[in-house]
């Protein structure tokens, strides 16, 4: 390779003129690098890794190979650490690493924080003023809901709503058919299992406290996803549901304490009830609780079973 260095080396031989190789660390004819270059073109058996046995223009083969002496790669097995290219101005590496940016409210919620603090700093000392200020920059806040009630029990009926009604009129319905009760609409006593299917598929409300508070399952294999779908997805659920007729809140419980203890109905232990679905826990589920009633309101949930 041409270069300075080698521009000023005047040296001849018989054979010609003398060059510089390899970056300048070898030194002789073109004819004495091609039989270097011939013998193997470096100054040791990469084979073996030993250099005794080449004794023929060492000064004109290279030591610089993709594997050193010990075996080890060299920098001309990978190349150059060093960065050969541009960075990328469209950098897409850096878009794909990098978070997406936070939601605006994040912002709004530190500008409110911010405004609320000067607030306060300016009426340190009148809580009147300071909530005159506030209300002038962020609006009159309206009152939270205080009520973990539902206005209705069980997503069935109101509440504690007595009927009253006069002699007369209750004479008049003597003899009337009742196939619906006053407490639970949704259950009609001459088709339980019909009238109870169309409320599930009626209301989601009811459709979910029925998902959750489920105890049979006929999963074919043990894991959450088919506790939770086996009743929908296999033959042998579908028709378990189809003919589920008893209703949550028809039935009376037993609150006399006392035998409940005596029986160790609360550890599952009593043979009247640890095989009832009434009372049995709900089937394995991810956000399934291990009751059937409301664990702050103690009411009872809506399922049938």
């Amino acid at each position: 390779m041409a270069s300075y260095r080698n521009d000023r080396l005047h040296k001849r031989t018989i054979e010609g003129s003398l060059n510089y190789y390899d970056n300048h660390k070898g030194l002789g004819t073109a004819g004495d690098k091609g039989l270097a270059a011939r013998l193997g073109g470096h100054c040791y058996n990469i084979i073996s890794g030993q250099d005794r046995h080449e004794i023929y223009f060492p000064e004109l083969r290279s030591a610089e190979h993709f594997v050193d002496k010990k075996g080890r790669h060299t920098a001309h097995f990978f190349g150059s650490r060093r960065r050969k290219f541009d960075i990328d101005e469209r950098k897409h590496v850096a878009d794909c690493l990098t978070m997406q940016a936070d939601h605006p409210r994040d912002q709004i919620l530190a500008k409110h924080r911010a405004e609320t603090q000067l607030a306060q700093i300016e009426n340190s000392q009148s809580w009147k003023n300071f909530k005159e200020r506030t209300e002038s920059v962020h609006g009159t806040v309206p009152d939270r809901r205080r009520s973990i009630h539902n206005k209705m029990y069980a997503n069935e009926m109101e509440k504690l709503q007595p009927k009253v009604s006069s002699r007369s009129e209750w004479h008049t319905r003597r003899g009337e058919a009742m196939p619906h009760s006053a407490s639970a609409p949704s259950l009609h006593l001459t088709a339980p299992s019909e009238s109870l299917r169309r409320a599930v598929g009626s209301d989601a409300r009811k459709e979910a406290s029925q998902h959750a508070s489920e105890s049979a399952h006929f999963a074919p294999w043990m894991s959450a996803n088919t506790y939770s779908t086996s009743l929908l997805a296999t033959t042998p659920g579908r028709e378990h549901a189809a003919s589920q007729k008893q209703f949550s809140l028809t039935r009376l419980e037993n609150h006399d304490f006392a035998v409940s203890r005596k029986n160790n109905h609360f550890s599952a232990q009593d043979k009247l009830t640890r095989s009832d679905p009434f009372f049995m826990r709900p089937r394995l589920g991810i956000t399934n609780n291990s009751v059937k009633y409301d664990i702050v309101s103690n009411e009872r949930k809506w399922f049938k079973y």
